[in-house]
């Protein structure tokens, strides 16, 4: 008995992986032959056209992913870098119609608080768009990442506690493009509350969610993506996301837009101090002053490509006491403005806006005894 289990014990430790040592090639092979580790160039330009292809998808048909297909994405997914090779992935495969409805219901609720934050274009337009298929998509995908390990025992992560959330995000990635290739759709979906998701499918503590995967076969061929196509957003020429040695010292690339409903306060009240020296009395330009005060405190020098167009006027009706300003402020804006040195062209410049400076004249009536204009 003692010699037989001896063998067993033997069997079992001969049967764990050994790890690798080197490869195959020779310093001499490599050195010949430095690209030699590419693929074939029809294997790369399939890579490309697969990576240019990928879409978010909200749209979705209601026909099955067959099995195999589903552990083909998976498996894609696991196969991604990690962070120490911690493989800190879990996968929730999500396809009880209840499950995904209550998904739906937490997205929507989450969706409205957001637009309500944002400004009216901003908050109607997020209303207006699809951002989700969570209800029509035959199959929801919850990648977590497992953080209960300490991150000073993961090599790597003690530096960079957040590397293990990286890891995930690469296998997102295989996983969307793996199901590209397939010609599956997939949408990634994080309009939630992450302890709400957590709540809703059990996960312990430590274990945290990266949103929701929508993964079926898509009711649209977008192309190009959906967001770009809404006006929401622009994709940036890669020479504007790409620095050379280190960041620049002009202030480099500008930060992401917000469309937040305002801006910081205290920001809003330093622009409008600043501007009180200027030689625009200081609210006479009302509603516009508000929003001028919200340009510069909010993007700064942020803004590129742009140009504010200042068409100033006058009117009659200035006469009838309705305003505190004389009807001469008209043309002392309009003069400063050619001047560079009205609020709304100083503003635009610390905006980073270009400018442009039109008179639009006199009307004819006040309103009040005759029309504006003939």
């Amino acid at each position: 008995m003692l010699e037989d289990g001896g063998a067993v014990e033997r069997d079992q430790v001969w049967q764990r992986p050994v790890p690798t040592i080197g490869d195959r090639s020779s310093a001499a092979d490599r050195a010949h032959d430095p690209a030699g580790w590419a693929f074939a160039s029809a294997a790369r330009m399939a890579l490309r056209d697969i990576v240019g292809a990928r879409r978010d998808v909200r749209r979705f048909r209601p026909d099955p992913v067959p099995a195999d297909v589903l552990q083909e994405l998976l498996a894609a997914a696991h196969a991604a870098p990690s962070v120490g090779h911690s493989q800190p992935w879990r996968f929730i495969v999500v396809t009880d119609s209840e499950t995904q409805a209550t998904a739906a219901l937490l997205a929507d609720r989450e969706r409205l608080a957001q637009a309500a934050a944002m400004d009216d274009r901003a908050g109607q337009q997020l209303l207006d768009l699809q951002l989700e298929g969570i209800r029509e998509a035959p199959i929801g995908i919850v990648v977590c990442c497992d953080r209960r390990a300490s991150a000073g025992g993961v090599l790597g992560r003690a530096t960079f506690p957040d590397s293990d959330l990286w890891s995930c995000a690469c296998a997102i990635q295989n996983l969307w493009l793996t199901g590209r290739a397939h010609g599956l759709g997939v949408g990634w979906v994080t309009l939630f509350q992450p302890a709400d998701l957590a709540e809703l499918l059990g996960l312990p503590d430590g274990v945290v969610t990266l949103g929701w995967l929508c993964v079926g076969y898509p009711d649209e061929r977008q192309p190009s993506p959906g967001l770009e196509r809404a006006g929401w957003s622009q994709r940036l020429a890669l020479g504007e996301v790409v620095m050379a040695q280190r960041w620049p010292v002009d202030g480099g690339p500008a930060a992401p837009p917000s469309r937040l409903r305002a801006p910081d306060a205290a920001a809003v009240v330093a622009t409008r101090d600043a501007a009180d020296v200027l030689l625009t009395p200081l609210g006479s330009l009302g509603v516009l002053d508000r929003a001028l005060d919200r340009v510069v405190a909010r993007m700064g020098a942020g803004v590129t490509n742009a140009t504010l167009v200042l068409a100033a006027g006058d009117h009659p009706v200035a006469d009838l006491g309705v305003t505190a300003f004389d009807r001469s402020v008209t043309a002392e804006v309009l003069a400063a403005a050619r001047a560079g040195r009205s609020i709304g062209v100083t503003a635009a410049h610390t905006a980073g806006l270009a400018t442009k400076v039109f008179d639009a004249g006199c009307s004819v009536g006040n309103l009040v005894h005759c029309d504006a204009m003939t």
